[in-house]
């Protein structure tokens, strides 16, 4: 058996080590595009969400129908009350709406009526026509594939958790 060239040993070492690199410094790139995909899939399901209600508000006063978030694994969409965009508990943590005082100030300035999650931090929107839900409902989160109920009713679409 023939041994190996030092020439080849050193060409091993450094390819290991250019893969070491890579890996170590090149590990917030791969995890960035993976971030801008959710960030993609969340906004493309608000878009959808800001189409459905656009439809469903040209139909006649009483039309419902149900809306299917298709959120990445990581992300949930709040829909907020503007007038009351306080805190509300529920027994499901992921459900639960809990924002600080800055974001709740953000979200009453601006009108607001949904906040959502996504890997690269947090943001607001407002989908026009779109109240929360009834006198009775509150502000609430939903997780990916929740299902959600939203029928017009006259002025707006209102949105009922389901």
């Amino acid at each position: 058996m023939k041994a190996m060239s030092v020439g080849m040993i050193f060409g091993i070492i450094f390819a290991i080590l250019v893969m070491v690199m890579i890996l170590v410094f090149g590990s917030d790139v791969i995890v960035s595009i993976f971030c801008m995909g959710n960030d993609a899939q969340t906004q493309k399901t608000i878009q959808n969400l800001q189409t459905f209600v656009d439809d469903l508000y040209l139909l006649p006063s009483g039309s419902g129908d149900y809306f299917t978030l298709n959120l990445p694994r990581d992300s949930k969409i709040c829909f907020v009350n503007t007038t009351y965009p306080g805190p509300v508990f529920y027994p499901d943590p992921l459900k639960t709406w809990d924002p600080d005082r800055v974001y709740q100030k953000i979200i009453k300035d601006e009108g607001y009526n949904i906040w959502y999650h996504h890997c690269s931090g947090q943001s607001g929107g407002k989908i026009d026509h779109l109240y929360i839900g009834k006198e009775d409902t509150k502000n609430f989160c939903a997780k990916p594939g929740m299902k959600l109920y939203l029928e017009n009713v006259g002025r707006w679409v209102a949105i009922i958790e389901d």
